[in-house]
């Protein structure tokens, strides 16, 4: 299933709750983003559940943070996603932040530097995997676990658990830099390097219109 089909999916699912009345064109435009929300603030407080959708997709806010990855990564992390969630119920987990652009990742660089909050990421444009080397699509999730009543849970053994079975499915896991709810399926070709040669042949990759995968 490619990206426009993911968001497809996640449109129809969105349609069926009463909350997206827009076409169901594949485009995660504002309408898509306003459902998402709204399936959110409708379900976020009732207490979860680690059982999938229909048609092996995840729940919608993830289904539309995966659909902003590398294709051939998408399915990944939907697999790693139900372990998890089988792992640590009754909480839950959710892919919360996928692909960033250059706006998105300078903005978070400068927290806890140029503007105010705490320090969020030591990466600038495009030195973060989020980035996919400066391409369109991203190679790194962050998850977000909630309780079974809804609160969203910023630590806990949940993010251990998902990192050690990430590492176990051939992930990186952000463990290794000081970023616990950071996972990265990497281009098999790329996977023994350390995260620094990662990123620096990702990067030459795009900017010399060679294919990232494998």
């Amino acid at each position: 299933m490619n990206p426009v089909e993911c968001i497809q999916e996640a449109q129809r699912q969105l349609a069926s709750a009463g909350l997206y009345a827009g076409k169901i064109d594949g485009d995660p435009g504002t309408l898509t983003q306003k459902a998402v929300k709204l399936w959110r603030e409708a379900h976020m407080p009732e207490p979860p559940t680690p059982a999938q959708p229909p048609a092996g997709l995840a729940d919608p806010r993830s289904e539309a943070t995966i659909a902003t990855l590398h294709p051939q990564v998408q399915q990944p992390f939907r697999d790693l996603l139900r372990a998890i969630n089988a792992a640590v119920a009754p909480s839950v987990g959710r892919w919360i932040s996928g692909y960033r652009g250059e706006a998105e990742q300078n903005a978070l660089y400068a927290k806890g530097r140029t503007a105010p909050g705490p320090r969020v990421t030591s990466a600038r444009w495009p030195t973060s995997s989020h980035n996919g080397g400066g391409g369109t699509t991203g190679f790194a999730c962050d998850i977000g676990f909630f309780s079974a009543g809804g609160t969203y849970l910023d630590e806990g053994p949940q993010y251990d658990v998902a990192g050690k079975l990430a590492r176990a499915a051939g992930f990186h896991w952000g463990a290794d830099f000081g970023d616990r709810p950071h996972i990265c399926l990497r281009p098999p070709s790329l996977r023994a390097m350390s995260e620094t040669a990662f990123i620096n042949a990702l990067i030459y990759r795009v900017n010399n219109g060679l294919a990232v995968w494998p």
